[in-house]
């Protein structure tokens, strides 16, 4: 609605739409950092006491020689998130926005699962838990959850799941296929590059398409002010802060004198 009025209107305007943030490990060095931001960032934006909002899902691929040890330390950072009422001392994520987004999660964690994916924190089980409890039965909760093995091609990867769900990616721990992971998708609003090798980082990071790619660090809050927003593809267009962000929303004039310019023009 946003995009046809500003159409209508020839007006500039600035839309974010969706994204699955996707993250890269290249080596062990950087499991630990990777490991804390996942379970941390797609648990919740913020803690639940203070806002029971809806987390945000993060499709990460590393490489096949840490995996082992990368798994275990995301699933256990995760299960230290607990869904719960926000009124409650345990509680790190509250109930989501409502019961379709409730329900999209659900349906593309069970989609992984039958897909062959496998459950190492959350999913079925404790959601079914979380709905049997009268405490938080009424709510829409769905409890933090770590996937292992997630194709590319499923709705996990593919589509914006919105909910406080990791899902884990395989991948040979090249260049070339951390890049062309990262880009198989219709999103572009974020990524992050995970290395002990800040070169090597650099590297990667110039080539996923997104907005903002942060290297060992989450963009999103490590940028400073002066960076734009930007969401490339399906994420939507258009910028804001920074000096681009104000630059977009104002119009270049040419003025043109013939003879001397008048003194207050002179630079």
């Amino acid at each position: 609605e946003k995009a046809e009025a500003s159409a209508a209107k020839s007006k500039e305007t600035e839309l974010e739409k969706g994204a699955a943030a996707r993250r890269k490990a290249e080596r062990a060095a950087a499991a630990d950092a990777l490991a804390a931001d996942a379970a941390t960032a797609a648990g919740n934006y913020y803690p639940a006491p203070v806002h029971a909002g809806v987390g945000q899902d993060r499709t990460m691929t590393r490489d096949e020689a840490v995996a082992p040890a990368f798994e275990d330390k995301c699933a256990a950072l995760a299960r230290e998130w607990t869904a719960a009422d926000p009124n409650s001392a345990e509680a790190k994520i509250g109930p989501m926005v409502s019961k379709r987004q409730r329900e999209i999660v659900e349906e593309h964690v069970n989609d992984a699962v039958a897909n062959g994916a496998r459950v190492l924190v959350g999913g079925a089980g404790a959601a079914k838990a979380l709905k049997d409890d009268p405490s938080t039965a009424a709510g829409n909760y769905y409890p933090a959850t770590v996937l292992a093995d997630v194709g590319q091609d499923w709705k996990m990867t593919r589509d914006e799941t919105f909910g406080p769900v990791v899902a884990l990616t395989p991948f040979d721990g090249s260049e070339a296929a951390a890049v062309k992971l990262a880009n198989d998708t219709s999103y572009g609003l974020s990524g992050v590059v995970c290395t002990g090798d800040l070169a090597k980082g650099a590297r990667v990071a110039a080539q996923i398409k997104a907005g903002q790619v942060g290297v060992n660090n989450w963009p999103l809050a490590a940028a400073p002010l002066q960076c734009p927003w930007i969401g490339a593809k399906g994420s939507g267009f258009g910028y804001h802060s920074g000096a681009d962000g104000w630059r977009q929303f104002s119009v270049p004039k040419s003025l043109i004198f013939s003879g001397p310019l008048p003194p207050e023009f002179v630079p």
